[in-house]
């Protein structure tokens, strides 16, 4: 895990590594840690979560965002579920550039836009499908774009530029109930992704009995 030192009473349970366009997804228990990580550098990832228990309370960034009054989450952070019931914390972050206010692009989304191709939002419903969840409960809100450059301007536009991430920088986060995780390797064209597309791993880590 580039950048980052766990505790050593953790250990590595799993890897997953997913190529553009393929899709991972797991359930932690409370206490374990999920490292998403941008293996080669300048490539974005989609990621929906929710408690596992009732997968109809979802990750909210909105209101993530309103509980610290801010537009970007950083280490220490706490990412809420629609009933204010905290879900992660971020615990490390080598790349610092996200975007946090929720959202992914889909065939419909692609489209508008002038090249008709499956989205992440398609995935991610599929994902939500084969483990028998209706693709209904996947909400824009619920999905954090890790290593995703959206700038924001003062007349009010955002532009997207190419992601700065670096081979090997991961955002960790430490789930904080029983969470079913869910994400995606974005195939948008650039300036969201460098190109060539690339893939995103994902370790788990647990901690040592």
């Amino acid at each position: 895990m580039a950048g980052i030192t766990l505790d050593s009473n953790y250990r590595l349970e799993s890897t997953i590594t997913i190529e553009p366009g393929e899709t991972a997804s797991g359930v932690l228990a409370p206490g374990q840690i999920l490292s998403i990580i941008d293996v080669e550098g300048g490539q974005v990832c989609d990621f929906s979560s929710f408690s596992s228990i009732d997968p109809k309370e979802y990750c909210d960034l909105i209101y993530s965002l309103f509980a610290k009054e801010v537009w970007k989450l950083s280490v220490g952070d706490v990412l809420y579920t629609k009933h204010m019931r905290p879900l992660w914390t971020i615990i490390a972050d080598t790349c610092g550039v996200h975007e946090w206010t929720g959202g992914f692009c889909s065939h419909d989304l692609n489209s508008f836009l002038g090249f008709p191709m499956v989205g992440c939002r398609d995935r991610l419903e599929d994902e939500l499908v084969a483990h028998n969840l209706t693709p209904d409960l996947l909400v824009p809100s619920s999905c954090i774009n890790p290593f995703m450059n959206m700038i924001r301007h003062q007349d009010g536009r955002w532009t997207t530029e190419q992601p700065v991430s670096k081979a090997g920088d991961s955002l960790v986060l430490r789930a904080e109930m029983s969470v079913l995780w869910m994400g995606t390797v974005c195939m948008m064209p650039p300036p969201t992704n460098r190109l060539p597309l690339t893939p995103i791993r994902f370790e788990i880590y647990t901690l040592r009995n």
